[in-house]
């Protein structure tokens, strides 16, 4: 028994060292695995900073930059990443020589490639190095670059921009309004500056045409490239009395646009920015002019077909004009308002140039049994609100200035500013007259206001205000209910406003109406200046009057 116990012991005493060998054996294992793959790369460096990838912030961009657009240069920056175990980042810059210096991998040229071609070499070079690993290489940082602009631009020079700016970017800070050391062309019109025939001059000898205005209509980066760094910007003057063509009708933007060589329908449609909904494209007139500007062609063309490819481009010349027709749709928003003493007050669509008067006060549920249907209305075309203007109208109850015109301007202001549809409500409604019901337009206003049951008396009166209306009465009855006229009152001048047409009427033989207004006004004050004025212009009327007749007694002597 006690010689397996012994045994025993032993074997738990040889266990016990297996497991204490396993990790150093494994660590082992790493450390050599290690070394055969990156210790030679980074030595003692901080495994913690070789997972932190570092993510800049990037500048303002206008869309992606397309890598098989962009030239590297000098000064761009780049991250590189293995992303072996541990993974590997670095951040690099192209030197002014226009290599790129990959740790462990080498110098490779990148300068003047796409960034595209670029990318694919340096990850090639990767590769090779790092057998089992894949690895990127992004762009982070663009770099700035120098580029020259001449020609039509206000302010011509060398300007610093972004490798990820474009042609036209450049051009709009060359067109601001600043002051720059160096000349400023004098007299400079933008309008005078040529947008599709742009020379772009690269250091390598190579030059682009830059079309802006089909960039934008495209999006096509052939026509508005990026900047390198040395490129020569020249902007041509355009002659826009012989260089230009039109397009018209139902496309987007219409108008006349710069001609460039090469121009087709495709162009002029896609810089016009398409057609609207309702253009028939299938017809667009092409009008052409021989060399004295006299209109010798009209074709029509189907460029919707010329659009979707299926039938050849057509080229245009410089003068052609497109004309693009529509369909007819005189679809809308037509509506009328009705206000006042009916059902449902608001507002209700109609149909154009057919729906009734009386379609419309039955679709708003009828008149309330507190509606005026002599004072109701249908107004057309309002500047001002009614009641905004009977409001002046009161303001003045306490005089009018000495010409006594106060009352005349409101008559004819007020008549100005509303259209009255002549329909008589009474007739309609309660007369049934078939010959009232007018047809309503777009934007009608159908005013019912409340039985006003007063008339109300202002000016030169006792007691102005409201008088309870009562039917078959003349104005004196109102103006004694009101307290009688005042000394000051101009007797011979009293006026009957009538309330619906807001007329200022003399009062004899008319009958006064629910709602109508009565007013009184005043015998002028004048200071004793005034009248002596009117003597001494007498006098000196007499007195020359007396001169001449002196005169002609004398001549008959």
């Amino acid at each position: 028994m006690k010689n397996a116990d012994c045994h025993w012991v032993a074997g738990a005493q040889a266990l016990v060292v297996v497991l204490l060998l396993i990790p150093a054996v494994a660590a082992g294992q790493s450390d050599t695995k290690r070394e055969a793959t990156d210790i030679d790369i980074f030595g003692d460096r901080d495994r913690a900073s070789s997972l932190s990838i570092i993510q800049p912030k990037g500048p303002a961009l206008e869309s992606v930059i397309a890598p098989e657009q962009y030239h590297v240069g000098p000064s761009d920056g780049f991250s590189v990443n293995v992303w072996a175990s541990p993974p590997l980042s670095y951040q690099l810059t192209v030197t002014p020589e226009g290599t790129l210096i990959i740790p462990t991998v080498g110098e490779i040229p990148v300068a003047g490639l796409t960034l595209s071609i670029a990318r694919e070499r340096c990850l090639e070079a990767i590769r090779k190095r790092y057998l089992r690993s894949d690895a990127t290489l992004t762009l982070v940082t663009p770099r700035p670059i120098l580029v020259t602009v001449q020609g039509e631009v206000l302010n011509p020079g060398t300007y610093q921009m972004a490798a990820y700016n474009r042609v036209d970017n450049v051009i709009e800070e060359a067109n601001k309004l600043q002051i720059r050391q160096g000349p400023t062309k004098p007299g400079f019109a933008r309008e005078k500056m040529s947008r599709r025939r742009i020379i772009v001059r690269h250091n390598d000898g190579s030059h682009e045409i830059v079309d802006i205005p089909k960039f934008l209509a495209t999006k096509d980066d052939h026509w508005d490239p990026y900047l390198r760094e040395g490129d020569n910007i020249v902007v041509p003057e355009n002659n826009f009395e012989r260089n230009v063509f039109g397009v018209y009708g139902e496309v987007n933007s219409p108008g006349r646009f710069e001609y460039a060589q090469g121009d087709s329908v495709k162009d002029a449609i896609r810089i016009a920015y398409g057609f609207t909904p309702h253009a028939r494209a299938d017809s667009v007139e092409l009008t052409r002019q021989d060399l004295n500007g006299g209109i010798v062609q009209r074709t029509t063309i189907n460029a919707r077909a010329i659009m979707d490819g299926t039938v050849p481009d057509f080229p245009l010349q410089p003068g052609d004009a497109l004309l693009v027709h529509g369909s007819i749709d005189r679809r809308g928003d037509y509506r009328v308002e009705v206000k006042g003493e009916v059902v449902h007050p608001g507002m209700y669509p109609i149909s154009r140039d057919h729906t009734s008067l009386t379609e419309v006060i039955r679709s708003a549920g009828g008149f309330t049994e507190n509606a005026s249907l002599q004072l109701a209305e249908v107004v057309r075309h309002t500047v001002a609100s009614p009641e905004i203007e009977l409001e002046r109208l009161e303001s003045i109850r306490g005089g009018v200035p000495p010409d006594d015109s106060a009352y005349y301007y409101l008559e004819t202001d007020l008549r100005i500013k509303k259209e009255v549809v002549n329909v008589d409500f009474l007739k309609l409604f309660n007369g049934r007259d078939s010959t009232q019901d007018v047809t309503v337009q777009d934007e009608d206003i159908i005013d019912v206001p409340s039985l006003k049951k007063t008339v109300y008396v202002f000016g030169q009166v006792v007691n102005p205000g409201h008088i309870e209306f009562v039917a078959g009465e003349d104005i004196w009855y109102y103006i004694r209910k009101a307290g009688g006229i005042t000394d000051r009152a101009r007797e011979g001048d009293i006026k009957l406003v009538k309330a619906k047409t807001r007329q200022w009427l003399s009062p004899g033989g008319l009958q006064v109406d629910e709602g109508d207004y009565v007013w009184v006004p005043k015998n002028p004050e004048r200071p004793f200046g005034y009248y002596l004025n009117i003597v001494a212009q007498s006098a000196a009327i007499v007195s020359v009057a007396l001169s001449a007749a002196l005169l002609v007694v004398q001549l008959r002597k």
